[in-house]
């Protein structure tokens, strides 16, 4: 045992270097932090809304009551130049929903149309994709 111990190796010694762990060194971050009063949602929020009034004012009640929500461009950052195959859409539209609601189904509808988007993304739970059978899928929507 006295021989391992005197091991060259750092994981037969007693006090090994590889367990040592650094002191940390303070990171320096040159974004600053938005100041502790400011609300992100209340302003994103209102520029949805004005957004959506200037261009699909048919679709401001939806806006107004927290169901639909559009995300610019200029909103979520540039895109890295290292993701130069991919391009950002002009904007993301949220549309809220309640899986099992008929109302929400139309809002669904009526933004769809409105809009006329290049691709629909639906979020589905686990849960309700095993309810309703689903394994996977793709669904064309011609404009």
């Amino acid at each position: 045992m006295d021989t391992l111990l005197k091991s060259v190796f750092p994981i037969f010694s007693t006090k090994p270097k590889l367990l040592r762990t650094k002191p940390l060194k303070p990171l320096k971050v040159s974004i600053k932090p938005p100041p502790q009063d400011f609300d992100f949602r209340a302003e994103i929020l209102a520029h949805s809304t004005a957004t959506i009034a200037k261009t699909h004012p048919h679709l401001l009640d939806l806006a107004d009551n927290g169901t639909l929500v559009l995300i610019e461009k200029p909103q979520f950052g540039p895109v890295p130049v290292w993701r130069t195959e991919f391009v950002e859409p002009e904007g993301i539209w949220l549309v809220g929903t309640n899986h099992i609601s008929s109302e929400s189904a139309a809002d669904v509808d009526r933004v769809v149309r409105a809009v006329m988007p290049d691709n629909v993304v639906v979020e589905l739970c686990r849960s309700r994709q095993v309810l309703l059978g689903f394994k996977g899928i793709w669904i064309s929507i011609s404009k």
